[in-house]
């Protein structure tokens, strides 16, 4: 490929338009060179043949005395003119992320400039001289810049968020470094890593303390070779640290992957402990996940449903093997461990891997034989009675099984058999509760959560502010976890802020809440201090074989005062006029609606959003069975047509367009929200039955 073609193919890679706003890493290395060359080519490409032709490429815009001069003034024509198109720098940059990806491959390579410059020089073919190459430390540095610009102002976050970052040590290379240090399978492990320590949306937690904290985590999760070195570097921990802040500025309570999809952490399943094993997905609760498809098949997810047992693939799962499975809209990812902490799921019928231990909880533990004697120790610290090992389980060569372990407290555990000690590794946080749905960290007031504050990991006592005033010191050891019964403490409505040393928390009491209310679609003028509304749905009284007018002219609203013949009505549905609205039927017959607001209702001033829908159901060529409501948000819900009587409504207000059965399909396969009443009538029109 030219130059334009692997810039071109980068951009696309690695800034497609994503549905997640999150950090984007341009991270290019030799491997991935190769996979995009073989995917533009369609022939299996060897990673020496990759690299020579991305070299060529990038050789044909960078040369002379001063090489990036070229590639600076495309990129500011490029944005004069309006930054149309594809960035032209993009193919210089990955350039430069892959020379720091080359200089970092040995534990043993000191990170500097000149071993950071020397891959970058025969990359770029500037043999001649040593050293920082002529206009580097001006222009790569304005690029990354015009790339920063793009992402945040010109595309809004759509294509993701700018990640590339420096550093005082660091202070033109760090640019590149930033993008090399981790790639997009490491992206995975640092959200699990997140998930794992109970991190929240909008939690702040200093660097030092986050990069501590990840260091005990690889510890227990075999992470790449890449993190390893990250962490045994003094030059790249700390922009490792400044990575892992960032991601959880932009945490969203889901790790995702470098495309921005989402990572749905598998836990390991068992009936006694032993074989054999499977899996279940744990779907989040702000996951809105409706079906997967998985090898070819789709999963149904039933509304609100928490674990989702999966059929094992091929390969079968096993204590110590790691699995990760693609499917349509996520990642499901078990990782490797030597130890699994299992849990009595109700949901699932099975014994269940849990990231830690709970206090009061029985659990069975499956741990290597290397780590069962310290397992057994660790067990006793945390209080639980003596544990036993089942003799009739079938457990793997190499593994041992316990019983019988019910933590009453929590101990400092560092390493494999951390997760044996309740709240390993967790930050302190709120619990418990009464929670409204509606808002996040919203409470009740009197019935405000719970902070609970696990044991210190470095022995200092902790000091804690609720709305600026300190509370008096841990009388506790700082090895013991400590809850806090706020509601005692708190119990004025608003918002309040709690400090548990540089971690901030945030919650929020009220005194009433009301998550939805019925909006009245008609209303009638108010006369004194009543107002008339009438009813969502008028039911047709009349004899089902006599013809119902439409409402005639002397009917005001359909209301009625004194004595007077009622004339029979038809039924009216009511609909919101937003988003787009389908009315779907038999044999994957669909049609989009266009209504348009009858004037009628437009005459009235008070509601001109809402529409009839039933004279525009009788004016379609089939049968309605559903009406699909998809928002501008992209939220969609799905509710039973109403039944129409040929020939009792008049003109409808409005159009429709029939569309197409791979529109059906398309409209059908999302993640669609139904009443718990039809939800089965809905999977079974949609699975054709």
């Amino acid at each position: 490929m030219d130059y334009a073609g692997w810039n071109k193919t980068l951009a696309e890679h690695f800034f497609a338009i994503r549905d997640a706003v999150s950090p984007v890493y341009l991270s290019v290395d030799d491997a991935l060179l190769a996979h995009l060359l073989a995917s533009q080519t369609k022939v299996a490409v060897a990673l020496p043949a990759a690299a020579d032709d991305f070299r060529a490429a990038i050789r044909s815009v960078v040369f002379g005395r001063d090489p990036f001069e070229g590639i600076a003034s495309r990129a500011r024509q490029w944005r004069r003119n309006g930054a149309v198109g594809t960035p032209p720098f993009i193919g210089v940059l990955a350039a430069t992320v892959l020379a720091a990806s080359r200089m970092s491959r040995s534990q043993d390579t000191v990170v500097g400039r000149f071993s950071y410059y020397g891959p970058l020089r025969q990359l770029l073919g500037l043999h001649e001289g040593s050293g920082m190459p002529d206009g580097y430390d001006v222009i790569i540095p304005t690029l990354w810049g015009h790339l920063e610009w793009w992402l945040t102002k010109h595309e809004q976050g759509r294509r993701g968020l700018p990640s590339a970052i420096t550093h005082p040590t660091q202070v033109n290379i760090g640019w590149s470094l930033s993008q090399a240090v981790l790639v997009g399978s490491d992206r995975v492990q640092v959200g699990l890593f997140l998930s794992a320590i109970g991190a929240q949306p909008g939690d702040s937690v200093p660097e030092a303390e986050l990069l501590a904290r990840f260091q005990e985590w690889v510890r227990l999760n075999r992470p790449s070779p890449r993190i390893q070195r990250a962490l045994a570097s003094p030059d790249l921990r700390p922009i490792l640290a400044s990575i892992l802040q960032q991601e959880l500025t932009h945490y969203d309570g889901l790790p995702r992957n470098a495309a921005g999809m989402p990572c749905v952490p598998l836990s390991l399943t068992t009936d006694t402990g032993g074989f054999p094993y499977g899996i279940a997905a744990r779907i989040p609760p702000h996951f809105r996940l409706g079906s997967l498809s998985l090898n070819g098949e789709v999963i149904r997810i039933p509304s609100g449903a928490e674990w989702l047992p999966l059929a094992p693939p091929d390969q079968k799962p096993a204590p110590g093997s790691t699995l990760e499975l693609a499917a349509d809209v996520a990642t499901l990812t078990l990782p490797a461990r030597d130890l699994y902490v299992l849990q009595a799921n109700d949901l699932v019928g099975k014994w269940t891997s849990v990231n830690t231990a709970e206090i009061g909880v029985p659990h069975r533990v499956l741990v290597k034989n290397a780590w069962a004697a310290q397992a057994q120790t660790v067990m006793l610290a945390c209080g639980s009675d003596a544990v036993r090992q089942p003799r009739r389980v079938q457990v793997p060569p190499g593994w041992t099984l316990f019983s019988g372990y019910t933590p009453t407290r929590s101990a400092m555990v560092p390493g494999v058999v951390g997760p044996l000690a309740p709240l390993h590794q967790q930050l302190a946080r709120l619990s418990g509760g009464l929670r409204i749905d509606g808002g996040r960290h919203t409470f009740l007031v009197g019935y405000a959560p719970d902070l609970v504050l696990p044991a210190s990991p470095d022995g200092h006592p902790r000091t804690v502010t609720i709305d600026g005033v300190p509370l008096p010191p841990d009388s506790p050891a700082v090895t013991d976890t400590i809850t806090i019964r706020l509601a005692d403490r708190v119990d004025s409505i608003g918002q309040h802020q709690i400090e548990v040393g540089n971690r901030k928390l945030a919650f929020t009491l009220v005194e009433r809440y009301r998550e939805s209310v019925a909006l009245p679609l008609l209303a009638l003028r108010p006369k004194g201090d009543k107002l008339a509304t009438i009813p969502n749905r008028i039911q047709n009284t009349a004899s089902p074989s006599a013809r119902a007018p439409w409402l005639p002219p002397g009917h005001f609203s359909g209301s009625f005062f004194g004595s007077h013949r009622r004339d029979p009505l038809p039924s009216m549905s009511f609909l919101r006029l937003s988003g787009s609205i389908y009315a779907l039927g038999g044999n994957r017959l669909a049609a989009q609606l266009v209504p348009e607001v009858p004037a009628w209702i437009a005459t009235m001033g008070h509601v001109p959003h809402a529409i009839d829908i039933e004279p525009l159901l009788n004016a379609l060529p089939f049968q309605a069975l559903w009406l699909l409501h998809v928002t501008s948000s992209r939220n969609a819900r799905v509710r039973r047509a109403p039944v129409v009587q040929a020939g009792t409504y008049g003109a409808p207000s409005g159009s429709w367009k029939l569309l197409s059965q791979a529109d059906w399909r398309r409209l059908t396969a999302g993640n669609t929200t139904a009443a718990v009443a039809c939800a089965q009538d809905w999977t079974d029109y949609t699975s054709g039955k």
